[in-house]
């Protein structure tokens, strides 16, 4: 699922509406799952994502250095230090 930016597409002002649009099932869909953390790849759609929904997202490779005892550091470590 898209997040709508398209790199810098969607933070134009003139194109921001369609990015909401287009990015709107997913932010529907992580609003629905209510899960602790958001993960992505991209950073721009990291961005979009936090922005619209207001919850934390990560790059998976933050997980992966979590899963291999390195500490949480940023938006991981604000969500995960609570739970522990």
């Amino acid at each position: 699922t898209c997040c709508g930016v398209a790199g810098t597409y969607g933070y134009k002002e003139e194109k921001y509406k369609v990015a909401m649009d287009v990015g709107r099932p997913l932010f529907e869909f992580i609003h629905e799952v209510s899960g602790p953390v958001n993960v992505c790849d991209s950073e721009t759609c990291r961005w979009q994502i936090t922005a619209a929904t207001g919850q934390a997202s990560v790059h998976p490779i933050e997980l992966l250095s979590f899963a291999y005892g390195y500490p949480p550091e940023g938006e991981l470590a604000k969500v995960l230090l609570p739970l522990s």
